[in-house]
């Protein structure tokens, strides 16, 4: 593995105020003299490449660019690469430089080591339970509907059912039509049927979906009143904050991203979540999806953690996370 530098129903919601988060992006990147959409052709220095553990058919490359408004990490694991994307979730929270991780991913994916991890679903600080579905070797690992925290919420109860319907990363094995089998994902709400002649393997849910098109109101992550005014954004839509996300090519490769704040200035940097679905379509994405971001967002990588978020004294948020995405050798 070498390193490179690399709808909802909106009738009800007047017209400026579906605006405002497109409006708020495109001040912020003219403000920075960033064109996002123009990323992957911006040039950046030569960079040191290391080369992974020979596990797979080719060789996979993780991107670092930086940014006035950050730095992006991107890492590209082509459909026939020889490795696959996988959740892992544990009993506590730990953060991704933790041994605990590597110990307990290990039985989970027949002992395979993980050549790249990033954090992935929603979770609660307070009580260590999941607020996101997450589905694995046959098994609901981690159900959402079991947090008090989160059912037992009166402020939250209306949006349950948004909640609960949330986008999720699932990896199918699907037989084809000369009887072979291929691994295959998707990015589709949990309620989405599974196709016929495919098997689920696992799954993540995260969000809000950010292709074709963001759909935070439809998945409950932001609300209105009836006079435009956003009463409803836990995970602030249209500020500037450290990101992470996935993305399918139309080709069947994952894109796993972070984008990271500036430890110089991070009340005044970051993505915002339209900045994440631009990049992303601009690499060839068709279907996104957000992960926990914010202080979650952090990624491992050849024995180093990298951590998204800073603190005003330029030093980075380590939060422990409850689960993760893995790259695992598919053989």
């Amino acid at each position: 593995m070498a390193l490179q530098h690399f709808s909802a129903d909106m009738r009800h919601i007047p017209q400026w105020s579906l605006g405002l988060c497109t409006v708020l992006a495109v001040w912020g990147v003219m403000t920075l003299g960033i064109n996002i959409t123009g990323i992957a052709q911006q040039a950046s220095p030569p960079a040191e490449k290391k080369t992974a553990p020979n596990t797979a058919v080719q060789p996979l490359e993780l991107e670092r660019k930086k940014f006035p408004q950050g730095e992006l990490f991107i890492l590209k694991v082509p459909a026939q690469s020889g490795y696959k994307v996988v959740p892992a979730v544990s009993k506590t929270l730990a953060t991704l430089k933790s041994p605990v991780w590597q110990s307990i991913m290990q039985p989970s994916v027949g002992g395979k080591r993980p050549v790249f991890m990033i954090n992935g679903g929603f979770f609660d600080p307070s009580n260590s339970l999941t607020t996101s579905f997450i589905f694995q070797g046959g098994l609901l690992v981690a159900d959402p509907r079991i947090n008090p925290n989160l059912v037992s919420n009166e402020k939250l109860i209306p949006y349950l059912p948004k909640i609960f319907n949330r986008p999720e990363l699932r990896l199918y094995l699907c037989q084809k039509n000369n009887g072979s089998f291929q691994t295959q994902y998707d990015i589709t709400p949990r309620n989405a049927s599974i196709p016929k002649d495919c098997l689920l393997q696992s799954s993540l849910g995260a969000g809000p979906t950010l292709l074709a098109q963001v759909q935070d109101l439809a998945e409950g992550f932001v609300d209105y009143n009836a006079a435009g005014k956003r009463t409803r954004d836990p995970i602030g839509v249209c500020a500037l904050n450290a990101r992470s996300a996935v993305g399918i090519t139309a080709k069947g490769d994952i894109l796993l991203l972070m984008g990271a704040q500036n430890a110089s200035n991070p009340n005044s940097s970051g993505f915002t979540l339209s900045d994440i679905a631009n990049l992303l379509k601009a690499r060839g994405a068709v279907k996104a999806m957000a992960l926990d971001g914010g202080s979650s967002s952090s990624l491992w990588y050849q024995g180093q953690t990298i951590f998204g978020k800073y603190a005003a004294n330029k030093a980075p948020v380590i939060r422990p996370v409850k689960s993760v995405l893995m790259v695992i050798p598919n053989t």
